[in-house]
């Protein structure tokens, strides 16, 4: 999901006078902290994945050269 269709989704309204979003409720910072959460979580998911499949690679080359 790309950023407008986060805001569509959780109807975040940006201010495009100051390029910025007004949290004037706490339940909007709520939503952003959740949003950010999410973005943190996939960015640790696709991490741990490289490093699987970087150890599967060594695997699997050591498993070939001895054979």
């Amino acid at each position: 999901m790309n950023e407008r269709e986060l805001n569509t989704l959780f109807n975040i309204v940006t201010e495009p006078e100051k390029n910025a979003y007004t949290l004037n409720s706490i339940e909007k910072v709520s939503e952003i902290q959740r949003i950010v959460r999410i973005f943190e979580i996939s960015r640790e998911q696709k991490q741990s994945f490289k490093q699987i499949s970087a150890r599967g690679l060594v695997a699997f080359k050591m498993l070939v050269s001895n054979n």
